[in-house]
């Protein structure tokens, strides 16, 4: 019982900080959620630090596991980036952000630890894509002209930026859009393709 409840309470703790920021629920919230009291949630986590630090720690957990999955399902580049992009696509479908963009929206209000492990989930996403595209360039996918770790930082912004847009415009095809123009940058040389 003691393991469900911790889930349960990382599950719901990732949620609203999806849905509200980190500073904008309690450990009163998740009380009522879960229906237990705030005493024991304490008893799980005994500060909000601690259960902050430990849904970003989770959620890079289950994000580098999906990074393996993608891999294991397909050596091509743009078939990587359309899974990738459709992670950000499945948040925007559940009304959620990407967890570290909710947090990065809240980081004045962020403690130290919570901000070093979002710091440390954006890094492993930039590597991620880096040696992706450094793989495809190796393949002739991707353009030689392309720097894998600058353009790991663009396509990372244009997810992150495409899930804050389409909540805010309702329009999901800035997904598909954005996916489109990321092919587009990344086989584009002049003209030339690598």
């Amino acid at each position: 019982m003691s393991l469900m409840t911790r889930d349960r309470l990382l599950n719901e703790a990732s949620l609203l900080m999806r849905m509200r920021g980190y500073s904008a629920f309690s450990y009163a919230d998740l009380s009522k959620i879960i229906g237990i009291t705030k005493a024991s949630i304490h008893h799980h986590f005994p500060t909000k630090d601690m259960l902050g630090e430990e849904v970003v720690i989770r959620s890079l957990e289950e994000m580098n596991a999906r990074f393996s999955q993608i891999e294991g399902q397909s050596t091509s580049v743009r078939d990587r980036l359309t899974v990738y992009m459709e992670i950000f696509a499945e948040g925007y479908r559940t009304s959620l952000l990407p967890l570290c963009c909710a947090l990065s929206a809240d980081l004045v209000n962020l403690p130290d630890n919570v901000k070093q492990q979002a710091t440390a989930y954006f890094e492993s996403q930039i590597a991620w894509l880096t040696r992706m595209l450094a793989e495809g360039q190796a393949t002739g996918e991707v353009a030689t002209a392309v720097n894998p770790e600058k353009t790991a930082l663009i396509i990372l912004n244009i997810c992150e930026g495409a899930s804050v847009v389409a909540r805010a415009t309702h329009k999901e095809n800035i997904f598909d859009d954005s996916l489109e123009q990321i092919i587009f940058i990344l086989t584009a040389n002049g003209g030339n393709n690598a």
